[in-house]
């Protein structure tokens, strides 16, 4: 099932300076989410990288993100996933995955 297939309840905190969307969203993922980080430009001094989520194997890149560290692209890429109304909770899919 592809991640726009989905229809997901899954809350998400608001995020914080030391848990922000890019934790919340990995620990939601439980590994199944992984982040493609390119340098696509920028002077060496001020860098520009780009991150594509990559979830079950499936580039999502409509949630695509820059930023001037790594660190920043993941957590704007991590925020579009977070907030894409995709996401659905574990337990839930679990649950769904037993009634069939």
């Amino acid at each position: 099932m592809s991640f726009f297939d989905r229809t997901g309840q899954h809350q998400f905190r608001p995020p914080t300076s030391v848990w922000g969307y890019l934790p919340q969203v990995n620990e939601w993922a439980c590994g199944t989410i992984y982040w493609r980080v390119t340098r696509v430009g920028g002077e060496d001094h001020i860098p520009v990288f780009e991150c594509v989520p990559i979830w079950n194997g499936e580039p999502l890149e409509q949630f695509t993100a820059l930023g001037h560290r790594k660190k920043a692209a993941m957590e704007s890429a991590a925020e579009a996933v977070a907030l894409s109304g995709h996401c659905v909770s574990i337990f839930r899919e679990v649950v769904a995955q037993c009634d069939h």
